[in-house]
């Protein structure tokens, strides 16, 4: 079977990462919804306080248009709500992909505009499919705030029903100073149509937090 063959499929599955969905469209009239809760482990089971929850949603309007709702936020506090449509630049035969993004809705209590580019490609390593994709896009919030975060992606199916993930999320704002954070996480499905995602967020620079995430993935 040509590796493509075997590499797409993974790529579809995976497409919606925690921040970014990267290059690859959803198929036509196919809907991913992922839900997920992360949480500081000093102060968010005793207080609530440390809980973040967000909503990812994705449909295929057709196989050259993705749209989807980027939300999330604390308990009391809607950090963003973000709706976006992807749409391709490069040709779906490669296995290169590139996407263009357009997104407009709220981030910090305040209207934003967030244009985005991604790249992916497909792998192998042994005989385990998986991808490697880069996520740009530029929040901006009023003409003097905002913020520019690129996420790097790296993932492996080791079997059909397990993923892994590593995420490097980093982000420039304009009114504080660069952040780079770790993001490793394990997929299992449990159902067709359904995953589980287990993992951690552990700040590298300018962010010394250490998170426990959960999530739900659904695909229908």
């Amino acid at each position: 079977m040509p590796l493509k063959r075997v590499v797409i499929p993974v790529l579809l599955i995976f497409s919606a990462a925690p921040a970014l969905a990267g290059p690859w469209m959803r198929g036509e009239d196919e809907t991913f919804l992922s839900y997920s809760i992360e949480t500081d482990l000093e102060n968010g089971i005793s207080d609530g306080s440390g809980f973040y929850g967000s909503l990812y949603a994705e449909h295929g309007l057709t196989k050259r248009l993705t749209v989807g709702l980027d939300a999330g936020g604390h308990e009391d506090d809607m950090s963003k709500a973000i709706a976006f449509f992807r749409w391709p630049v490069s040709a779906a035969d490669r296995n290169l992909r590139v996407s263009a993004e357009f997104g407009l809705g709220m981030a910090r209590e305040d209207f934003a505009l967030r244009p985005g580019i991604s790249v992916g490609h497909g792998l192998q390593l042994g005989d385990m499919p998986g991808w490697v994709s880069v996520d740009s896009r530029a929040i901006i919030i009023g003409s003097f705030d905002g913020a520019l975060e690129t996420d790097i992606t790296f993932g492996l199916s080791p079997s059909p029903d397990s993923k892994l993930v590593l995420q490097l999320q980093t982000g420039i704002p304009t009114q504080s100073d660069p952040y780079a954070k770790l993001a490793p996480s394990y997929v299992h499905r449990i159902a067709p149509g359904y995953h589980i995602e287990v993992g951690v967020v552990a700040g590298v620079a300018e962010a010394d937090d250490f998170k426990l995430k959960l999530g739900l993935w659904h695909q229908f």
